[in-house]
């Protein structure tokens, strides 16, 4: 049993003297009460008291002590990232959420258009046009960066499900011109609306991803973009000479078409690399070459370290002989 001794103030041991005495008074005895007993019934209903406060019961035994540190800390330890990650991982969580968000979205959409609620904004924007333009951008983002890095895992048949949902929306595109049908918002917009909406998100996304891929242009590819090539240097023509009122392009100016390519086009592809290029004093390639270098050292030092085993077995035959 250890021992532990505490030293007492002169105003402390008076104190302690005088509880002494009015605990004798009040039992009516003068004997079988001392400072001692008294100091430690006063330590035990302190330490109880505490104790309690901190849920442990009186006496603690060290593993319930260390459970209940480990319990305190984990409380008062503040989220990390590792765990926002692992919650946001959670199978339970993700089906949660998105049933939340599902029923939020029900609820908004049904309020705002069959309800009236006008704080929603919805009737305003009533057509699949503007929700185009609400939600092009996001989906572009999460969807098309997928299909550029792992299309290759991705199943034939799932390959081809998103290529007839792609071929299947171009022709409700074209029926929503034809009919019409109103409440796409298709009608009154041209093929230069349609370059706003498509082309800032496309080219930035995918100018963004595909330097990270291992993906090469392949003949059909390459194919597919000169026939996107020539149609829109007919469109040009057909737009600006025959006057074709479809495209949209007549009254836009050089101005204006900077203003639409510049940013998705020309910055990312052209002007970013010259950029970082004569900024850096083409550091990339330097680094780029000096990896290429240490690369090539290990491939010559590999065969040399490979060699050693052999000569030191024949040194150790040698010896033996």
């Amino acid at each position: 049993m250890a021992a532990l001794t505490i030293t007492l103030e002169p105003e402390e041991l008076l104190g302690l003297n005088a509880l002494v005495e009015m605990e004798r008074v009040k039992s009516g005895s003068q004997t079988g009460t001392d400072a001692e007993s008294t100091a430690r019934a006063l330590i035990d209903d302190s330490l109880a008291a505490k104790l309690n406060e901190l849920g442990l019961a009186w006496a603690p035994s060290p593993e319930s002590v260390k459970d209940r540190a480990e319990k305190a800390a984990r409380a008062h330890r503040p989220p990390s990232s590792k765990n926002l990650r692992a919650v946001m991982r959670d199978a339970r969580v993700r089906r949660y959420g998105s049933a939340v968000l599902a029923t939020a979205a029900l609820v908004a959409l049904f309020g705002g258009y069959a309800g009236g609620w006008q704080w929603t904004g919805f009737r305003a924007n009533n057509q699949l046009w503007d929700w185009l333009h609400l939600l092009l951008l996001p989906v572009v983002i999460g969807t098309v960066p997928i299909w550029l890095l792992h299309a290759e895992r991705m199943s034939l048949a799932r390959r081809r499900a998103y290529g007839v949902f792609a071929l299947a929306f171009a022709g409700f595109v074209v029926v929503g011109y034809l009919v019409p049908l109103n409440w796409t918002g298709f009608s009154g917009n041209t093929l230069w609306d349609w370059f706003l909406l498509l082309v800032l998100p496309l080219t930035i996304v995918v100018t963004g991803v595909w330097p990270k891929t291992s993906r090469t242009l392949r003949t059909h590819h390459k194919a597919l973009l000169a026939l996107l090539g020539i149609g829109w240097v007919v469109s040009l023509i057909g737009g600006y000479v025959w006057a074709w009122s479809w495209t949209g392009y007549q009254g836009n100016t050089l101005w204006d078409w900077l203003q639409l390519l510049l940013l998705p086009l020309v910055f990312p592809t052209i002007v970013l690399p010259t950029l970082v290029s004569w900024v850096s004093g083409n550091a990339a390639a330097v680094v780029r070459d000096t990896e290429h270098g240490a690369g090539e050292a290990r491939q010559h030092v590999a065969p040399r370290a490979h060699a050693r085993p052999d000569a030191a077995a024949s040194v150790r035959t040698a010896r033996r002989t």
